[in-house]
């Protein structure tokens, strides 16, 4: 679920260019009203306009200090309160500045007064007219919370807009990202007498640190090259993580390394170039038709479970199984596994046993040793492959997958006696 975006607030500096404009509209009306100083030869007395600028500007800026005041004091322990609570303060505070205003206002007065008409006198009494000032704070607030509200709306509105278009940006960003690392894994099986190969790779995001490959080494169709890595962490990171290793198991695999020598090659620049806190699990390993042996190296990656006879083993791994790139030195060792028709071999990451339902219940080895066991009676990898997907999708009923899901299957053909000898 997205989370929401943060709610922005009128800038300081057009709040008070809103309560200026408030001030000025209701100096200028109320002078067309009253019209103080009455009319000489040029129409209309151009004094009376600037008292009662004058006047507005006085009363709003005790209105704004007494805010400001609402806003460094009280606001910021009240900010997550409901809205009706946030206004009330702020009303309190805004009509304790406007009475203050208006009692200054009867000294005011008269020096504003005796500037612009000497020797006139000028009366002013806010108990005279407390209805009407009481009014005219009401129709203030109002016109003032209307418009810093809807300012307030205009600028969500165009940042929520603006964050909108980001994200679709992004999306379709990570999108093309998706599309160029599923392109990166095998579109189909490759053809090898006696042997029935597919794969899966489900990222638990737009983009994932899961791969899996399958490729001839040196160009001999004799041998299988058979890679599965998870790149710690999740996103663009792990997925550029994950295209460099591939590339890197590519070129290596040209020279037809044994497993161990090729892991000792990629792992110290993988070291030298990655985050620190990044590494790379992967199982590589060697099918060899012309032997029939599976020779293999796990760095770090889930043992693969090996079913023959309708039982399955699970394949322990020589030497030390450190992912790629925590240390730049390690003595990776092979282990060979000769092959038998019928022979039944699921390389998987951890994603699969770490899939959770929504009781946070893993899927567990328990359960995924009975669901491939049960694709005994399945004959093709592809068929076998979707039957452990979907009981992993029934386990987890729709629950967010929070892991890639990267499996590989490969299957001796019953009749490839004569290729395994």
């Amino acid at each position: 679920m997205a989370r929401p975006y943060p709610k922005k607030e009128a800038p300081v500096y057009k709040e008070v260019l809103i309560w200026f404009l408030i001030a000025t509209t209701l100096a200028v009306v109320n002078w067309l009203v009253l019209n103080p100083g009455g009319v000489d030869d040029t129409g209309i007395h151009i004094h009376g306009l600037i008292l009662q600028l004058i006047f507005s500007y006085f009363v709003f800026t005790h209105i704004l200090i007494l805010v400001a005041v609402f806003r460094s004091t009280l606001y910021p322990r009240i900010k997550n309160f409901r809205s009706f609570i946030q206004h009330a303060a702020g009303l309190l505070f805004a009509f304790a500045g406007f009475s203050i205003g208006m009692f200054n206002l009867q000294w005011f007065g008269d020096i504003v007064f005796e500037w612009l008409f000497p020797g006139h006198s000028f009366h002013f009494s806010i108990l005279d007219t407390i209805n009407h000032w009481l009014l005219v704070f009401i129709v203030i607030s109002i016109i003032g919370i209307f418009a810093i509200s809807y300012y307030t709306m205009w600028i969500n509105l165009k940042e929520s807009y603006r964050i909108h278009m980001e994200r679709e940006r992004l999306r379709s960003e990570l999108g093309n990202a998706r599309e160029m690392q599923m392109k990166l894994m095998p579109a189909q099986a490759p053809v090898v007498p006696g042997i029935d190969i597919a794969g899966l790779c489900d990222p638990a995001r737009e983009v994932g640190g899961d791969f899996f490959d399958y490729f001839h080494t040196d160009e001999t169709p004799e041998r299988l090259a058979i890679a599965v890595a998870d790149v710690s962490g999740k996103g663009m990171k792990a997925a550029m993580t994950a295209v460099m290793t591939n590339g890197m198991l590519h070129a290596s695999a040209v020279s037809d390394h044994a497993p161990d020598k090729l892991l000792r090659i990629i792992n110290s620049p993988l070291h030298h170039k990655t985050d620190k806190r990044m590494f790379t699990a992967l199982l590589y390993g060697v099918i060899d038709t012309q032997n029939g042996t599976f020779e293999f190296v796990n760095a770090g990656q889930m043992p693969p479970l090996l079913m023959r006879n309708k039982k399955l083993i699970s394949l322990a791994s020589n030497g030390p199984r450190l992912p790629l790139g925590i240390t730049p030195e390690v003595p990776y060792e092979s282990t060979q596994v000769e092959l038998q028709p019928g022979d039944r071999l699921l390389i998987h990451t951890d994603g699969v046993n770490e899939a959770m339902n929504p009781d946070r219940e893993l899927f567990g080895t328990h359960r995924l040793t009975e669901a491939f066991t049960a694709t005994d009676q399945i004959h093709s990898s592809p068929g076998a492959l979707t039957h452990i997907r979907s009981q992993i999708d029934t386990f987890t009923n729709g629950h967010e997958s929070h892991d890639d899901i990267t499996m590989v299957m490969i299957t001796v053909d019953q009749d490839s006696l004569s290729l395994f000898c």
